[in-house]
């Protein structure tokens, strides 16, 4: 399970989606170097997802594979020249 700080759920907040979506974290394959990465989208509840709620509200799905592969992460907030954005801290490491 990823942990997802107050502080990213206010941030997730913000990311607008289309109606009728949830915002979903998936694997994504880069198609020139077949390297897989994460990625932050608008779709549709999978039955293995991990399912962060803020306020009794489903607010980010986190695929299966993914929450599975990052077991024991943290997302949280970071501050980056272009503004807040989300960090993932991994077991052991200490948040960015």
């Amino acid at each position: 399970m990823i942990t997802v700080t107050e502080e990213a759920r206010e941030l997730f907040l913000s990311v607008e989606h289309p109606e009728g979506t949830i915002l979903r974290l998936d694997p994504v394959t880069d198609e020139s170097t077949g390297e897989t990465q994460i990625g932050l989208s608008a779709g549709e509840p999978q039955g293995d997802d991990q399912v962060v709620e803020h306020d009794g509200v489903s607010l980010l799905h986190i695929a299966g594979p993914v929450s599975e592969a990052l077991d024991g992460s943290t997302l949280n907030l970071v501050d980056t020249p272009e503004g807040p954005a989300i960090g993932l801290s991994t077991p052991g490491e200490s948040p960015n």
